[in-house]
């Protein structure tokens, strides 16, 4: 009979170290959710700034160009409506 209690209590013991180790373990993987959902989090509002950020510059670099085209083709008109000196003969 001693032996039996002694096998259970053997038993037992290991029964609840196991839990314990998975307890430990299931709270470090949460953690480890709980970190990852946080990071993730923090890199969709990054992602979300950057967008926003880079559809402003490509709208500013837009009409940026627009404006240089046009001050081009002005150019190339005024300069277009110089009249040639005449050639002298060589």
């Amino acid at each position: 009979m001693e032996a039996v209690i002694k096998d259970l209590q053997d038993t037992l013991t290991v029964v609840c170290e196991i839990e314990r180790r998975q307890s430990k373990m299931l709270l470090d993987h949460s953690e480890r959710l709980v970190s990852l959902e946080e990071r993730i989090s923090e890199d969709r509002r990054e992602t979300a700034k950057f967008r926003r950020e880079s559809a402003e510059f490509q709208k500013r670099t837009d009409q940026n160009l627009a404006e240089i085209t046009d001050k081009l083709n002005g150019l190339i008109g005024y300069v277009g409506d110089w009249k040639q000196p005449p050639q002298q003969p060589s």
